[in-house]
């Protein structure tokens, strides 16, 4: 009898791991479906005008897309090049709307639906005596349903629950303007006559900081803390575009009080903060124990050291998670081809953890960082027959990367990288 498997998500993880199981699963000893809530595949860039609840199924809104969004990582790199998806006539950074189409293409392209049912939302996840046991929400037909599988791979990603800071969270609390987290940012052209801080180090406050600043907003202001992509940000600063590297101290009205004594007046604050590392449809026992943001506390970032039936995809904040995700859904494939008997023992897991860990970079040097996963996607190559990672995307990511911290990835959208290409 086959096994069963059930993917969680069919976004850029669920998707990408498919298109590896197609090519190298033992499908006389395993059969797989992929559980997609939205109504079509795509995950998060399913775009939805929806603040809080989706008015499509009644949970909570899982898109993090706004309109205005630009991808940040150039597409014919990103992309699988034996996939054909990229039009070289196309640029290469592309709107939401594209990236979602080219998801959907490869989903016809690769005969992917077969696997796929969209509109079932699994509400649990928990651990039976030979396996898991999910309960599941066919929200077309408003029914539950119960299913028994063998192994679970979780490829619903990492951007479902935001995250919103304790100290600047109770401070904002007094704030008398508009505040609200990025995943509630719908439409950032809103906002351009405004005064705008946004809150946070990562890539969401530089991007939407950028497109607020060059659409002509009055005054655009990050407040981050020192780290490694605000490091290396080399934005034009100014007077109308601000870093400002001092905690919040106090809020009155909308004057905001900075620890080193500045201060200015905003009338929106958008908190780019990220977003909580758990799913909570799997219980307790079963969280993902994220004890470091660059690598997650899984055996190669895949495998839950205690019960490596359960499994997790594209978890690391990546350059090139549709790399990330085809190569580790070959390295699932061998996993299972050979029933887990190629896993170490727990101990041995654990090891390769800390041996990752230890090889996080400990200073803000983005090559080092780059380095870091690029070692990563060489060591998961070699379970894939096809090259989808090579010296080209290392030297390519290295340059790509450096154009989107200098707030110049989409001026320099086809010249620059024709050139460097």
């Amino acid at each position: 009898m086959q096994k069963r498997i059930a993917i969680i998500g069919a976004g850029i993880g669920g998707l990408y791991t498919a298109l590896a199981f197609d090519e190298a699963i033992n499908k006389d000893k395993y059969t797989f479906v992929i559980y997609e809530r939205m109504a079509n595949v795509g995950g998060l860039w399913n775009f939805t005008e929806d603040i809080g609840i989706d008015s499509s199924d009644g949970l909570p809104v899982h898109s993090a897309v706004y309109k205005n969004l630009i991808t940040n990582a150039p597409n014919d790199l990103a992309e699988l090049e034996f996939t054909g998806l990229f039009n070289e006539n196309e640029k290469h950074y592309v709107n939401h709307e594209k990236y979602l189409e080219a998801l959907v293409k490869l989903a016809e392209k690769y005969n992917l639906y077969q696997h796929i049912k969209c509109q079932h939302y699994v509400k649990s996840v928990e651990k039976s005596e030979n396996g898991f046991s999910l309960e599941i929400v066919d929200t077309a037909k408003t029914e539950m349903i119960t299913e028994q599988f063998d192994y679970v791979i979780v490829a619903a990603g990492r951007y479902a629950l935001p995250k919103w800071p304790q100290t600047e969270g109770e401070l904002l609390r007094s704030f008398s303007g508009k505040s609200f987290h990025s995943k509630d940012t719908k439409d950032i052209s809103i906002y351009k006559d405004k005064r705008v801080l946004c809150l946070g180090s990562g890539y969401s406050a530089q991007d939407i900081s950028l497109l607020l600043h060059k659409a002509g907003a009055p005054f655009v202001a990050v407040n981050a803390k020192p780290g490694v992509l605000i490091d290396n940000c080399t934005f034009n600063w100014n007077d109308s575009f601000k870093l400002i590297l001092s905690p919040m101290k106090a809020i009155n009205g909308k004057m905001i009080l900075f620890e080193d004594g500045t201060s200015d007046e905003f009338d929106v604050v958008i908190v780019c903060t990220g977003y909580l590392g758990e799913f909570p449809f799997l219980e307790n026992k079963l969280q993902l124990e994220m004890k470091n943001p660059v690598f997650p506390h899984l055996y190669e970032a895949v495998v839950n050291i205690e019960y490596p039936q359960l499994m997790f995809i594209n978890l690391l904040p990546a350059f090139l998670p549709k790399i990330c995700s085809y190569l580790q859904g070959h390295f699932i494939c061998d996993i299972l081809n050979n029933e887990l008997k190629n896993l170490p023992d727990e101990e041995k897991m654990q090891q390769n953890v800390q041996n990752w860990y230890n090889q996080i970079p400990s200073t803000s040097n983005i090559d080092d960082f780059l380095k870091f996963f690029c070692d990563y996607y060489n060591n998961l190559q070699t379970f894939s027959k096809k090259i989808v990672f090579d010296k080209r995307h290392e030297k390519f990511s290295k340059f790509s990367i450096k154009l989107l911290l200098d707030g110049t990835h989409v001026e320099k959208n086809d010249k620059v990288l024709n050139d460097f290409a």
